[in-house]
């Protein structure tokens, strides 16, 4: 069982993949080697809080690699991991915009790429009219009644899970909200950046196997490693 981060980052090492959640297949994920009261615990660190430090210090791909669901990958196996995993992928023309923006700034927070991607609209100024004011009101009132779509554009939560499925993306870190008292709360807010970035281009350029040699490896690494699963659902994780 897991006791600490420190027990977690030598489980990633030594397996080199692990889904953050129940994967499907027995022994397969974080939360079948941790206990319970390590979730929410009420002091100290727990396991939302390993996920930062241990992408930072251990030097592990997080993000949502299985079947749009979380996970780390070490580098032994991540950049055989990304050979096949971009070789399979399209991304749609708002990904692509995603992924530039990303590539441009190195790295940005969740809510950050989303204000530069178009996803958050700028707040207007209250109008002091108060007659003004009514109108608004009757104008939103009247929008939500008749919602209108918007056509060819992407869901962000979608688009970034897209590009962290096709390894293009990865989350680098997780950061919060302080209180006055210096206290921390709300969720952790995921910092993107690209694989090249944060591990380093050579990492991924030095590669030397073909996409098909590197499904190959992967799949004999899991095949060992997971007996108690079938082929298909080796085959689901790798892509």
């Amino acid at each position: 069982m897991i006791a600490n981060i420190e027990d977690l980052e030598r489980l990633i090492a030594h397996r080199g993949f692990l889904p953050f959640f129940f994967s499907g297949i027995p022994y397969f994920s974080l939360d079948y080697y941790t206990p319970q009261e390590l979730w929410f615990p009420d002091e100290g660190m727990g396991v939302w809080d390993w996920k930062g430090p241990s992408i930072i210090e251990g030097g592990f791909a997080y993000g949502k690699f299985f079947d749009g669901k979380a996970g780390w990958i070490s580098m032994d196996w991540f950049p055989d991991f990304v050979n096949y995993r971009r070789s399979i992928s399209k991304l749609s023309e708002q990904e692509k915009v995603i992924l530039s923006t990303i590539e441009e700034h190195q790295s940005l927070l969740s809510k950050e790429l989303k204000k530069l991607c178009g996803y958050v609209k700028p707040r207007r100024q209250v109008e002091r009219n108060p007659l003004l004011k009514l109108s608004q009101m009757a104008e939103k009132e009247l929008k939500a009644a008749h919602p209108k779509r918007t056509k060819g554009k992407e869901g962000f939560d979608t688009a970034i899970t897209k590009l962290q499925m096709a390894t293009y993306v990865v989350t680098a870190d997780f950061e919060y909200n302080y209180d006055k008292q210096g206290r921390r709360y709300g969720w952790g807010v995921a910092r993107y950046c690209t694989p090249e970035d944060f591990f380093g281009r050579e990492n991924f350029s030095q590669l030397k196997r073909t996409p098909a040699e590197s499904h190959e490896r992967i799949f004999r690494h899991l095949r060992k490693l997971l007996p108690q699963a079938s082929e298909q659902q080796i085959l689901k994780i790798i892509g």
